[in-house]
């Protein structure tokens, strides 16, 4: 059995699979500090029975037989919890996920990966604001078909929606990308430039370095010897691999 300190984690799954959500709540047993205090196998019943049985962490499918979670999620005050996506769903609904920093398991589900969930859940509480932003980013990528326009960025316990035109460009270092913006701000977050080159549109951004992602419409000039030069006079390198893809699309019509 796993124990840890701390008040207890009311939990609700909303599941329209019986097996999964007997799977879930026998993964749940081994945890001491988790109480279910329900589950709902459609929408509809879970927007009844969640208000009134306050929980502090939802697990939701994404698409169940009558809609998808973010439409739930949209009707709910999710100040009081967390939300957890256990899902079997593509990769457009996996990144839609990453965009809005949601935490997701995909199914079948296993247990360790629960287990580094519930700690995330433990040490943070949900602040109104930010869940609001994850929540709008979040459903709007997985709702629509065009292309997105922004991503958020967590650092230190905050949350900021940052439109990609906004981005000039990315520097990672031992483990951690630091976004420079146009107007001379940065933010530094806790992931690597891999996690976030996915979500970074590749109409938009070219991965120039091991360590650096622009922001094509910024380039200013480029120098052969492997130094792009961006707007405002910031040099970036260009590893030697990809100087030919570089000269190839500044050339491009």
């Amino acid at each position: 059995m796993k124990t840890a300190n701390g008040p207890v984690i009311r939990a609700f799954i909303v599941e329209d699979e019986p097996e999964s959500i007997t799977y879930l709540l026998s993964l749940l047993k081994s945890y001491h500090d988790v109480q279910v205090v329900g589950t709902s196998r459609s929408l509809k019943e879970a927007r009844v029975i969640i208000p009134s049985v306050h929980p502090d962490l939802l697990l939701l499918d994404i698409e169940l037989s009558d809609g998808n979670s973010f439409e739930l999620l949209a009707q709910l005050d999710y100040n009081r919890f967390q939300m957890l996506f256990v899902t079997a769903y593509d990769q457009f609904a996996i990144r839609a996920i990453k965009f809005g920093a949601l935490d997701y398991i995909l199914k079948p589900v296993v247990s360790e990966e629960l287990g580094e969930a519930i700690d995330k859940v433990r040490r943070h509480r949900p602040m109104h604001d930010q869940t609001t932003a994850q929540l709008s980013v979040t459903g709007e990528q997985f709702r629509n078909d065009h292309p997105p326009d922004r991503i958020i960025l967590r650092s230190q316990g905050y949350f900021q929606v940052v439109p990609f035109e906004q981005i000039l460009y990315c520097h990672s270092d031992n483990g951690y990308t630091t976004f420079f913006f146009t107007d001379g701000r940065k933010v530094v977050v806790s992931k690597s430039l891999n996690y976030y080159e996915d979500l970074l549109p590749e109409s938009v951004f070219l991965r120039t370095h091991q360590s650096f992602v622009v922001n094509q419409r910024y380039i200013d000039k480029y120098h052969k010897d492997g130094i792009l030069v961006m707007r405002g006079g910031d040099e970036i390198p260009v590893s030697k691999r990809k100087r030919d893809e570089i000269i190839r699309f500044l050339l491009k019509p």
